[in-house]
């Protein structure tokens, strides 16, 4: 086989896989990985620490909270896309080994476009 021809395949795949995971990176949205509640702080108003993490793509511009508890607790914060924790101020009183549940409303711009995609995650305040 010839070497031009090598080199030549080699360099087509390289550059191949390349641009491929460029775009994955740059148009494929980031999905919510991980979120949970971690802990409550305060006497008055309490803060429930929220944390999460990202699938690989493009991470969200924005990411609004919205906390809803058992005994009626509730808060919201937004925060930018690049932040991977976030202290939320409750509105009534939250303790823990209460049920929770978190509402994500994630905001991506791509390409000029903006759309929103939710999602919501309950658990326990460990």
């Amino acid at each position: 086989m010839n070497t031009k021809a090598l080199q030549r395949g080699f360099w087509l795949s390289f550059w191949s896989v390349v641009t491929i995971m460029t775009v994955r990176g740059a148009i494929i949205p980031a999905r919510l990985r991980n979120l949970r509640i971690t802990s409550l702080s305060g006497i008055g108003p309490v803060y429930a620490t929220v944390s999460w993490g990202y699938s690989a793509g493009s991470r969200p511009v924005n990411v609004i909270f919205d906390l809803q508890f058992a005994g009626g607790a509730t808060g919201s914060v937004t925060v930018d896309g690049e932040a991977l924790e976030a202290e939320v101020p409750l509105i009534g009183t939250a303790r823990a080994g209460e049920a929770y549940t978190i509402t994500a409303t994630l905001v991506y711009r791509q390409l000029g476009w903006t759309f929103i995609r939710q999602m919501q995650v309950s658990g326990q305040v460990g």
